[in-house]
C-alpha cells in the first residue's frame, strides 16, 4: 500500500512536471513567434530605409551632376561674354580712332 502511494505521488509529480514543461514550451513558442514577427517588421523597415537611402543618394548624385553641368555652362558663357566684350571694346576703340583720324587728318 505504501509503495502504491509513493508510485502514485511520483506519477502525479511527473504529470505536474509534464504540465509545467508543456506550459514552458507554449510560452517559448509564443515568445519565439513574437520575436519572429518583430524581426520581420524590422527587416521590412530596414528594406524601406535602404530604398529611401538609395533614392536620396540618387537625387544627390543627379543634383551634383546637374550642378556640374550648370557650372560648365556658366564658365563657357563667361568665356564667350569675355570675347564678345573684347571684340566690342576693340571695335569701339577702332571706330573712335578711325573717326579721330578722319577728323584730324
Amino acid at each position: 500500500m505504501e509503495l502504491e502511494k509513493l508510485v502514485m505521488q511520483h506519477d502525479d509529480k511527473l504529470k505536474q512536471h509534464d504540465k509545467e514543461l508543456d506550459q514552458m514550451r507554449k510560452n517559448m513558442d509564443e515568445s519565439l513567434t513574437r520575436v519572429d514577427e518583430s524581426n520581420r517588421f524590422l527587416r521590412e523597415q530596414n528594406t524601406r530605409q535602404s530604398e529611401q537611402n538609395t533614392e536620396i543618394l540618387q537625387a544627390i548624385l543627379n543634383r551634383n551632376h546637374q550642378a556640374d553641368i550648370r557650372d560648365y555652362e556658366m564658365k563657357m558663357l563667361d568665356k564667350q561674354n569675355l570675347w564678345k566684350a573684347i571684340f566690342g571694346i576693340g571695335s569701339t576703340v577702332g571706330l573712335i580712332v578711325a573717326a579721330a583720324i578722319k577728323l584730324f587728318f
